[in-house]
């Protein structure tokens, strides 16, 4: 939604969050970075309400202590540091402090990639889930420490780095972002000691894997998710049998809206004509999209008046409208027509023209009255939810709650019910970190207070046993679930 396309949460582990070698050795000098630090803070205007979870007292201080140290030349890792954990003191997910485009590519070429994924659960206990052709640490084992440290004390030295709205979904990032945590906390180390437990304690120095080994089972094990969302069509539907139905929504970013409409359509034709009677829809894993395009899915499920969100909040500021101004020079000339989106919330025409510091109020944009659909859905909806799910896939959560439409299975959501979005991203002139930033504070449909989440109807996750195996006990247990619901509905 709001410019959280797919790709940002993949671009945020990935594209900015990667310096060449050369660059994160090289030494940035005291006049570069004051220079760098001036853009940085004119930028941080562009934030809707940077003071809703810190004391502005607070962040004033880490403004005040990066700017004392910039008299001295720093390595572009240490000012990274510096410059993130203003931003994550912020506590918004979409807003965050990327390395240089290439670092973390870079990196891995010069000193390899850890040779497992992990998995940080909501304990914070890390976990092995999956080897890239190491066979040292068992699957399933449990890691204490890396090299002396304590997984507790490397949480919370990595944890000032990133920004997030809820610890699960920082989890999440941490779990996907593992080998860039590795690089930035414990930089030139290319074997890693790591004490773990499996059927004991033990200790073992684990090498990294060579670029090329690891690309190739990136490329080899990319996920059904990740297949659809670089297609450009991140939706797919499978017909379980006896009656089921099983929507995936990966992304509510999509190149090609008719191309989305026209999946719908046909999806739900189909759901007809094989008389599906119970219809689960699965935001797992969904980083977001556009709010147009997931009321598109509501209008087969809905015969009423709905909202897919319930209000938002858009800054004007100097950041904003240079960041349009910059990239459409015409935007400057006097008396220029600006269209609206209409599957989007920006309004340019505020942007260029309303005061600096004002807020454009919107909510109409997100009512939705009664569209019938030639194959409108009838039956009994499940919705799968877990810690993935963020943004546009966590408001769609609250919308499809708020309007009781069917039951929630999974997990919390990663997204909360009051959150800040559509962001912009400027890359420092001299050190080329990259800076994202909200403008936009948006309220889902009936949201609480802040930090809030969609908590589902039946809990269920899975274990780590689970995850190894390729498991899924939330889409497992639904279709128990609908057996049950339908036998007792068949009794009567």
């Amino acid at each position: 939604m709001y410019r959280t396309r797919n790709f940002i949460f993949l671009i945020l582990i990935s594209l900015y969050s990667s310096v060449i070698v050369a660059q994160d050795k090289k030494m940035i000098k005291s006049k570069h970075l004051i220079k760098d630090f001036e853009v940085f803070l004119d930028f941080l205007e562009a934030h809707p309400d940077p003071f809703a979870k810190v004391n502005e007292a607070e962040i004033k201080l880490a403004i005040d202590d990066v700017k004392a140290s910039l008299s001295e030349e720093l390595s572009t890792v240490d000012y990274y540091k510096k410059l993130s954990s203003i931003v994550a003191l912020i506590k918004d997910g979409h807003s965050s402090v990327y390395m240089p485009e290439g670092w973390l590519q870079d990196e891995r070429k010069e000193r390899g990639s850890f040779p497992y994924e992990v998995f940080l659960d909501n304990n914070e206990e890390l976990y092995v889930i999956k080897s890239l052709g190491d066979s040292i640490l068992p699957l399933g084992s449990k890691i204490l420490s890396i090299n002396g440290m304590a997984v507790k004390d490397f949480v919370d030295r990595i944890d000032k780095y990133i920004s997030y709205e809820t610890k699960a979904f920082r989890n999440t990032l941490i779990s996907r972002s593992f080998n860039q945590y590795l690089f930035l906390e414990f930089e030139d180390i290319n074997e890693h000691v790591i004490t773990y437990f499996h059927s004991d304690t033990e200790i073992a120095h684990v090498k990294n894997i060579d670029y090329k080994t690891w690309k190739s089972f990136q490329k080899n094990d990319k996920t059904e998710r990740e297949k659809k969302i670089d297609s450009g069509q991140p939706y797919d539907y499978d017909y379980l049998g006896n009656g089921v139905g099983y929507l995936k929504i990966f992304s509510f970013a999509t190149r090609d809206i008719d191309s989305y409409k026209f999946f719908l359509s046909k999806t739900f034709s189909q759901i007809k004509k094989k008389e599906v009677h119970s219809l689960i829809i699965d935001v797992r894993g969904n980083f977001g999209g556009w709010p147009k395009v997931s009321s598109e899915l509501f209008h087969y499920l809905s015969e009423g008046h709905f909202k897919t969100m319930a209000q938002s909040e858009m800054k004007v500021s100097n950041a904003y409208k240079k960041h349009f101004t910059d990239r459409y020079p015409q935007l400057r000339q006097a008396n220029v027509i600006v269209a609206q989106n209409e599957r989007h919330t920006v309004d340019l025409k505020a942007i260029l023209e309303n005061p600096i510091g004002s807020f454009k109020h919107e909510d109409l944009f997100y009512n939705e009255s009664p569209i019938t659909k030639t194959h409108e859905f009838k039956g009994d909806v499940y919705l799968l939810t877990n810690r993935d799910s963020f943004s546009a896939a966590s408001s769609f959560a609250a919308t499809f709650k708020c309007y009781q439409m069917g039951k929630i299975v999974g997990e919390p959501t990663g997204g909360t019910l009051i959150f800040r979005a559509n962001p912009i991203v400027k890359v420092l002139p001299k050190s080329k970190i990259a800076i994202r930033l909200s403008t936009t504070k948006l309220y889902s449909t009936c949201f609480l207070e802040e930090d809030a989440v969609v908590y589902p109807d039946i809990t269920i996750g899975p274990s780590i046993l689970d995850l190894i195996n390729d498991l899924d006990p939330q889409l497992r247990y639904t279709q128990m679930l609908i057996k049950k619901i339908r036998k007792q509905k068949e009794s009567k």
